[in-house]
């Protein structure tokens, strides 16, 4: 195998020209020998540096980078592997990077979406409370409604019972106003009768101016019949029953002015009592025609109140009816928060299931080494 040796025949005649195409061949061998072993060498070299190379790949360093002698094949093996380990880098840098911007993502996402679920936690409580307060204030205005149709109903009582009342005083008035007619006609004939007693009170004193002429001329007649002696016996009868008949007249004409006087009396106690049941009448009738206008006004301010009591009862009906719609819509509300509360949860836990990923993938690129690209 040593091909260095010389051979040291050096005549001219056919052994002579066969140590010399030897002694060729011989320097061809070597020649040849070496240069494959130069280029085993290089082969060696070559695919120690590829395999170098895709051990430290294989281990997680991508930043080799493959350098070759000559060309061929192996050159070729060496670029693909090159752009096998340039992609590998590549792809590694950019899932790198991508792990760190999701599990950053990730980590803001969770975040928010903790702060969102703790929010709308928040407004689920709220929305609670206030469904609450809007199921109070639907009851509370039905309850309105309620009592403004009693309050419209009573004061549409009142304003009847009002108005019959109204009617009742123009009736008292007009009754109390006979009254004080009929009190003036019983005034009136008290009057009469008051006249008719002096007319009476005279006729008395002229009786009685009679009675005492009639008993002067029984006493003359008495006198003259005891003058005439026995002749005159029967004038002095006629004189003691005509002085009897007088004294009889002026007895009676003196109860009769005694009655004539109570009566009088009487008359102009029942003239003053009248005339003073007259104006008790008269207050009376000006006390009711005040009343019956205070009444009047006053129906006519609870009649011009209906009109606003119904305005006020539509409007509390709009109310009630809107405060049951807002209800409702809270009710809706509270129970889409509570739908959103168990999403975000659900989210939520999906999100922690992202972020554990991100993690692990970012785990797992972490471990390779690359270069800037």
């Amino acid at each position: 195998g040593d091909f260095t040796a010389q051979v040291g025949f050096t005549g001219k005649d056919a052994i002579g020209e066969l140590a010399g195409q030897l002694q060729k061949m011989i320097d061809y061998i070597h020649e040849s020998s070496e240069e494959k072993l130069r280029a085993m060498q290089a082969l060696q070299r070559n695919v120690d540096v590829i395999g170098g190379v895709v051990t430290a790949a294989a281990n997680g360093d991508l930043t080799g980078h493959i350098t070759t002698e000559g060309g061929g094949a192996i050159a070729s093996l060496g670029q693909g592997v090159q752009q096998m380990i340039n992609s590998l880098n590549a792809l590694v840098t950019q899932v790198q990077h991508s792990g760190l911007q999701l599990a950053s993502s990730a980590t803001a996402i969770a975040a928010t979406s903790k702060q969102q679920e703790a929010t709308v936690a928040e407004q689920a409580a709220s929305t609670n409370e206030i469904v609450t307060t809007a199921t109070e204030i639907s009851a509370t205005s039905k309850e309105l409604v309620t009592t403004m149709n009693e309050v419209s109903n009573v004061a549409a009582g009142a304003a009847g019972a009002a108005e019959n009342g109204r009617a009742g005083l123009n009736k008292m008035e007009l009754t109390m106003k006979h009254i004080v007619d009929a009190a003036g006609s019983i005034s009136s004939k008290f009057e009469v009768l008051n006249e008719k007693a002096n007319n009476i009170n005279t006729v008395v004193t002229t009786i009685t101016k009679v009675a005492d002429q009639t008993n002067l001329l029984s006493l003359n007649a008495a006198i003259e019949a005891e003058k005439a002696g026995e002749y005159g016996f029967g004038f002095s009868v006629v004189a003691k029953e005509i002085r009897r008949l007088a004294d009889q007249t002026a007895v009676a004409t003196l109860d009769i002015e005694q009655m004539v006087k109570e009566m009088q009396s009487a008359v102009s106690a029942g003239v003053m009592s009248m005339e003073r049941f007259s104006e008790q009448v008269r207050h009376s009738v000006n006390d009711v025609r005040d009343v019956s206008g205070q009444l009047t006004q006053i129906i006519e301010q609870v009649q011009a109140l209906t009109p606003r009591f119904e305005t006020v009862h539509h409007g509390m009906q709009f109310q009630a009816e809107g405060a049951a719609m807002i209800n409702q819509s809270m009710i809706q509300l509270n129970e889409a928060a509570h739908q959103t509360v168990d999403s975000l949860k659900e989210s939520n836990s999906a999100i922690a299931q992202l972020n554990v990923t991100a993690r692990d993938l970012q785990s797992g690129v972490i471990k390779f080494k690359v270069r800037n690209v």
